[in-house]
């Protein structure tokens, strides 16, 4: 009978405790966004690193399968992959992530010349995914469509 007592409020404490952690999770924000380097890797692709500001409140995490969708005016402008990247816990900073960027099939050079020459960002939207875990593997799925890419940049 005391090891079911013991067993209960440990449980009723990791609850307590997994509770307050993901209050804390959903207050990770974006603080800001800058494209430090492009360098072309092809015609069609693209090596990049980003400058990312984070605002962690939350324990250590890290992101992995990070992909995203780049839409212009609804159609698949391109893909984006980032490699894993390490989220320090309870702190604000700036994160320097390496991207690899992929043109869609049928953007060319003449695609994307000309929407570097007329860049709206309205005109651009963004989907996320990507996998976030704690210490231990526990982790969940993140998801986001249809970001307004001026949105982020406002950031």
């Amino acid at each position: 009978m005391k090891g079911a007592l013991k067993i209960s409020v440990l449980l009723f404490l990791a609850c307590c405790v997994f509770g307050s952690c993901a209050k804390k999770f959903k207050q990770v924000s974006i603080s800001s966004v800058e494209v430090e380097s492009v360098v072309p890797t092809s015609l069609h692709s693209a090596s990049a690193i980003l400058a990312v500001g984070i605002n962690n409140p939350a324990p250590s995490f890290k992101l992995k399968d990070v992909e995203a969708t780049v839409k212009r005016n609804g159609e698949v402008f391109g893909t984006v992959n980032a490699d894993p990247l390490a989220i320090d816990g309870k702190t604000e900073r700036i994160y320097h992530v390496p991207l690899q960027a992929q043109l869609a099939d049928g953007i060319g050079v003449i695609q994307l010349i000309s929407a570097y020459r007329n860049f709206k960002p309205e005109d651009f939207t963004v989907d996320v995914k990507a996998r976030a875990n704690v210490v231990g593997g526990v982790g969940k799925n993140i998801e986001y469509k249809d970001v307004p890419l001026s949105k982020l940049m406002k950031k």
